[in-house]
């Protein structure tokens, strides 16, 4: 037993000799995460992008029915977010098309309306630039949708008109035109006849800030597992069997190796949160602060965040030194964590929330043991709901013990 102890100070003294420049490569890490999500932040503040599409339209008369038929157009929520018009001369519009200021030119023909109501249905001509641009072509489909809209309504109509004609029932004809005209007004003016409405909330009870935060924190110290790689990795084979003649076993040496990994963990989850708790306190009651806090009432259960934090360190420790039993060297093993821990936080929803992602990634990132740490870690910040800490601890633990056991039976492979 006393060599036992002896080797487990000597792995510990190992692990502390190394943490200087264990820290200053998590603190490297930490500085590029933390450049990279500042862009982001910088990126989401941007407006969006906005397309407008500038219209001429030609009147060939003075008709006030025309006119309002117009001004009923240009005034529509759906039509005005995107399209500007202008009324302008045949030759000045044509003009303005040759030289790109406008994406189309609409000639609209004399006794428009009139022309719709009794049934001559006059041409409107459309024209669009040889080079279209995104302008032109987003205009282009916004008409050739009206057109599809007006050309079912007319074929409603005559069918009714038909309909009517061979049962004689002409004098329900127009009742059954000012029902079919209010639902396709309903349909073509109410955007939400076309579309379902469901309310998601892609980040549960966290808002963006939150959410964010809890991924780029898990990983980062998923990450920062390139740095225990001298504390984590395999020993030789012949160095392993000759302490193992010395009476210290293939099981107590994996042992002290996992627990020196944990400290390691353990350590840089500490430099983790003193970073961000020495942000937050310079700002003081700031925006990011007001972000992170304004949902959760304040840092939520902090029993339940200790003990979350407590099973993630294990749990991170634990996935940790199971892909370095995997792998045979220290490039194989750091290429391998970041992979796979890039691939997990995406599945999970760490980059793109998990409801914007197709269904079977959405299935498979749900049981991934980044999927708890997330939601662990955003329950430092948003509080944790009913039966929250009862499910990312069971999930922890499980993965722990998942993980754990197949790290020692690729250790014991190798024996």
């Amino acid at each position: 037993m006393k060599l036992k102890m002896r080797y487990l100070y000597m792995e510990v003294h190992k692990t502390l000799r190394l943490l200087p420049r264990m820290l200053l490569q998590a603190i490297l890490l930490m500085a590029v995460i933390g450049i990279l999500a500042l862009c982001g932040v910088k990126s989401m503040e941007k407006e969006p992008l906005a397309v407008g599409v500038d219209v001429a339209i030609v009147l060939e008369e003075d008709n006030a029915l025309t006119q309002m038929a117009v001004g009923f157009v240009e005034s529509m929520e759906s039509v005005s977010e995107f399209c500007s018009f202008r009324q302008v001369s045949e030759k000045e519009g044509f003009a303005l098309l040759e030289q790109g200021e406008v994406a189309a030119l609409i000639l609209l023909p004399e006794q428009l309306v009139e022309g719709i109501v009794n049934g001559q249905n006059p041409t409107v001509e459309i024209y669009f630039p040889r080079q279209a641009g995104l302008e032109a072509l987003l205009f282009r489909e916004l008409t050739d949708a009206g057109a599809g809209l007006l050309n079912v309504a007319q074929a409603e109509i005559y069918s009714a008109g038909d309909t009517a004609a061979a049962y004689g029932l002409t004098e329900q004809l127009s009742a059954m035109e000012m029902e079919i005209d209010s639902y396709n007004l309903a349909f073509a003016l109410d955007r939400l006849a076309l579309y379902e409405r469901e309310q998601l909330s892609v980040t549960g009870q966290m808002n963006l800030w939150q959410y964010f935060a809890a991924s780029a924190a898990v990983l980062f110290v998923l990450l920062s597992g390139m740095a225990l790689y001298p504390v984590m990795q395999p020993e030789p084979l012949v160095f392993r069997r000759q302490l193992a003649r010395q009476g210290i076993g293939f099981l107590w040496q994996d042992f002290c190796q996992w627990l020196c990994g944990l400290l390691g963990v353990g350590l840089i989850s500490l430099l983790l949160a003193a970073a961000m708790g020495t942000v937050l306190a310079v700002w003081g009651r700031s925006g990011l602060e007001l972000q992170l806090f304004q949902s959760g009432g304040g840092a939520g259960d902090r029993w339940a965040a200790v003990l979350l934090s407590a099973l993630g360190i294990l749990l991170v420790s634990t996935f940790i030194y199971w892909l370095y039993s995997l792998a045979d060297s220290r490039i194989s093993g750091i290429l391998l964590l970041f992979a796979v821990s890039m691939a997990m936080v995406y599945c999970s929803g760490g980059f793109v929330p998990s409801l914007l992602l197709p269904e079977t990634m959405q299935r498979i990132g749900g049981r991934l043991p980044t999927a708890w740490l997330i939601q662990a870690a955003g329950g430092i910040f948003a509080g944790y709901g009913a039966g929250t800490v009862r499910e990312c601890a069971a999930g922890m633990c499980a993965y722990t013990i998942l993980l754990g056991g197949c790290a020692w039976l690729c250790r014991r492979r190798d024996r």
